[in-house]
C-alpha cells in the first residue's frame, strides 16, 4: 500500500548488508595478516631448527690412527638457495591444515587433536625441508681401516661397531645440549658423567674402545662403566679401576652389600659408602 516505505526498507536493508560486508572485509584482512604472521613465525622457527641441526656434529672430530676424522657428519640442503621453495611449501601446508580444520568445525568436531598431529616440528620440517634430505653419515671403524657409511648402514654394523656409532650420536648430542652460544660467560668445558652398564659386552676390541674413549674425552664426559669383562684392552682405557665384591651382611640375614677394592689409579682421599636398592630396571634401548 505504501511503495515509498517499501523502498526505504529495501534501502535500509541493503545499507545494513553493505556495512556488514565492509566489516567482514576488515575481518578477513585481519585474518589474512594473522595467517601471514603465523607463517612468518613458523618459517623463522624452521630456519632456527635447520641452523641448530647443522651444529650437532661440530665436536665429533677425533684422532684415529694418526689422522683426524669427523666421526659424525650432518649434511643439510642450503636454506638460502631453497628459501622461496620452503615458503611455498609452508604456505601450502598451512592452507591444507586450515581447510581440514574448517571441515572438522563444519562437522561439529574439535580440531585440537588434528592440529597436534600436524603442527609440530617433525611434521612441519618434513613437509617443508624433507627429513630425507638431511644426510647423516658416520665412520665405520675396522681393525685395519675406516670409512664413511650412511645412517641407514649403521644398522648393518656388528654389535661393537653399532654401539660405537650410537655413542658418537650420544656424545655429540651431549655436547650440543650443554653449549650456550648466547651466554658469553658460559663454561665451555662443562663436564658430564655417563654411568654405563657393561658397554664392553659389545665393544671390547681395542680399535673400537680407543675412539669411544677419545669421543668421551673430547666432549669432557667421564665414563663410569660396570663390567664383568677384563683384559688390557679395557683396563688400559681407564685411570681408575675398582672391583666390586658382593658380600653377605653379617647382621641382616638375606641382605648383601658391595665392597669396593681399588685395583688401579691414585688412591682416593675418602670413600663414602652408599646403599643402593634397585626397585625397577628400565631399558633405554
Amino acid at each position: 500500500d505504501d511503495p515509498d516505505e517499501l523502498l526505504r526498507q529495501i534501502a535500509m536493508t541493503l545499507a545494513a548488508y553493505e556495512d556488514l560486508m565492509k566489516k567482514i572485509a576488515v575481518d578477513l584482512t585481519l585474518i589474512e595478516r594473522e595467517r601471514e604472521g603465523i607463517q612468518e613465525e613458523l618459517m623463522d622457527y624452521l630456519r632456527d631448527v635447520h641452523t641448530e641441526l647443522g651444529k650437532i656434529d661440530n665436536n665429533s672430530t677425533i684422532p684415529v690412527r694418526d689422522h683426524n676424522i669427523k666421526m659424525l657428519r650432518i649434511s643439510l640442503p642450503s636454506w638460502q638457495e631453497n628459501e622461496e621453495l620452503y615458503k611455498v611449501r609452508l604456505r601450502e601446508r598451512v592452507e591444507a591444515v586450515i581447510s581440514r580444520c574448517m571441515s572438522l568445525y563444519a562437522a561439529g568436531n574439535d580440531p585440537t587433536e588434528y592440529l597436534g598431529t600436524q603442527i609440530n616440528i617433525h611434521t612441519l620440517y618434513d613437509a617443508v625441508v624433507g627429513i630425507n634430505n638431511v644426510q647423516v653419515r658416520l665412520y665405520k671403524i675396522e681393525k685395519e681401516r675406516e670409512y664413511e657409511i650412511s645412517w641407514a648402514d649403521v644398522a648393518k654394523n656388528s654389535g661393537g661397531e653399532g654401539f660405537l656409532s650410537t655413542f658418537v650420536i650420544l656424545t655429540s648430542l651431549l655436547h650440543y645440549i650443554r653449549q650456550d652460544s648466547s651466554d658469553l660467560f658460559a663454561d665451555r668445558r662443562e663436564s658430564k658423567v655417563l654411568l654405563m652398564d657393561n658397554p664392553f659386552g659389545l665393544t671390547y676390541s681395542e680399535h673400537l674402545l680407543k675412539p669411544m674413549m677419545e669421543l668421551a674425552d673430547k666432549n669432557h664426559t667421564q665414563l663410569i662403566c660396570f663390567s664383568g669383562l677384563g683384559g688390557d684392552a679395557i683396563y688400559g682405557r681407564f685411570n681408575n679401576i675398582y672391583i666390586l665384591n658382593l658380600v653377605e651382611a653379617g647382621l641382616r640375614n638375606g641382605m648383601q652389600y658391595l665392597r669396593p677394592e681399588h685395583l688401579r689409579g691414585a688412591e682416593p682421599r675418602t670413600v663414602v659408602p652408599s646403599q643402593i636398592e634397585v626397585v625397577e630396571q628400565l631399558k633405554l634401548f
